[in-house]
């Protein structure tokens, strides 16, 4: 029975997102509003439809993929013969627990390699986003493996200590581990800039106008900029972003050479104001908390899932596995995680309306609006998705509300 209600909720989310997804695509055929109908000319629009359509495919199949290995996986008992596998290696409960994850991750990252390389060497580099070399790609993935395995490895290991410690005491074990988590990500985040770095080469920015605007907008609203810098994005993609990184008062700006070539100073400036109005407002705190908060109730399902013998042994394991219990109860949360966010998006949404017109007071309202129109034109964005896809998936407004949204205020 508990193997059915696992594999149902795989099936329904799969054909829940496959339903939302086209209603999407769909939706492009309706008129697109009126204060973005000049975002794209035709040829650029034309580029567009080709490319959410590429993308949609793209995605359909590599979702479709992933689902029918992730069923075929657990109904074959492929989960108890890796259990066994890791318990022929290591006496220790830790080791067999990491040694069972890090094979099946390796797994899903070498299979999942094919998907990633023509994302970015056929799909991306078909529409000019790509710029990427292999080398470079290559590096990354590794990067990626070694972050996982040292960082994942670490919050898993942390996580089963307590688990095994207080196993006849449930309570103390989501404590425990809820606030070792929530330290965790407070730090994870303040070294951010410190991660950029691992994959990026940051240059500062050379001395003039604009480093001298940036400066002056950061010290109208009380904060200082410690650093300026502009980061090679260049060598991956033609997209556009720029970020504050740190805590307090005293902050780094990341500028991504792609925006530095694209916008005129005063766009640079008054997409700078808006990640400063995020500041002002406390979002990123904000949405650290919400996180915090969520990860609680998360983990005090995840005990459930953890100490459930008979979960365990309907997939082939011999009893309760730590492991085998991460990825199951990512599986089981995904219903949930689809209701929370359509209020956490909600929220989101909101803060970027009132980043918007932070911006536009602080900065300038039309330089604020030509920036948000270049990073749609540049970014391919959809100027007509379906509400219920925004509802679902948006955390930032479509683009056509917030330019109604800037111009009345």
């Amino acid at each position: 029975m508990s193997q059915t209600i696992v594999i149902a909720i795989i099936i329904l989310m799969f054909i829940f997102d496959l339903i939302v997804t086209i209603l999407n695509y769909q939706h492009r055929k309706q008129p697109i509003p009126q204060n973005v109908r000049d975002v794209y000319d035709q040829e650029k629009y034309d580029k567009w439809l080709n490319y959410s359509m590429e993308t949609m495919r793209f995605g359909l199949i590599t979702k479709t993929f992933s689902t029918l290995l992730l069923i075929i996986l657990l109904l074959s008992g492929a989960f108890g013969w890796l259990e066994r596998l890791a318990n022929s290696w290591f006496e220790n409960p830790i080791l067999r627990n990491l040694a069972f994850l890090g094979v099946y991750y390796l797994f899903n990252m070498l299979l999942g390699l094919p998907f990633d390389y023509y994302a970015t060497f056929v799909l991306e580099e078909k529409f000019g986003f790509n710029k990427s070399t292999r080398k470079t790609f290559f590096l990354d993935e590794l990067k990626n493996l070694l972050l996982v395995g040292v960082l994942g490895g670490g919050l898993v290991a942390g996580l089963q200590v307590p688990f095994m410690m207080y196993a006849d005491r449930q309570w103390l074990f989501i404590l425990t581990a809820w606030i070792a988590i929530a330290i965790i990500m407070v730090i994870l985040f303040t070294l951010n800039k410190l991660f950029v770095k691992l994959f990026n080469k940051l240059t500062p920015l050379p001395e003039g106008a604009l480093r001298t605007k940036i400066e002056a907008l950061a010290a109208s609203v009380g904060f200082k900029v410690s650093a300026i810098s502009v980061m090679d994005a260049s060598r991956r993609s033609t997209k556009l972003n720029a970020f504050f990184s740190g805590l307090g008062r005293t902050r780094e700006v990341v500028l991504y050479d792609t925006l530095v070539e694209k916008m005129s100073e005063d766009e640079i400036v008054s997409v700078l104001a808006h990640e400063l109005g995020h500041a002002v407002h406390k979002d990123v705190p904000k949405i650290l908390l919400q996180q915090i908060l969520m990860i609680g109730a998360y983990l005090a399902l995840f005990g459930l899932v953890a100490g459930n013998n008979a979960l365990a042994q309907a997939f082939g394991l011999s009893g309760a596995h730590f492991g085998f219990s991460l990825l199951l109860f990512s599986i089981l949360i995904s219903p949930l995680d689809l209701l929370l966010d359509i209020p956490l998006n909600f929220l989101s949404r909101k803060a970027e309306y009132a980043a918007d017109a932070f911006s536009a007071e602080l900065a300038d309202k039309a330089a604020i609006q030509g920036a948000l129109r270049i990073l749609a034109q540049e970014n391919l964005a959809n100027l007509n998705p379906h509400p219920l896809y925004v509802l679902l998936h948006y955390s930032h407004p479509p683009l056509s509300e917030r330019l109604a949204a800037i111009a009345q205020h």
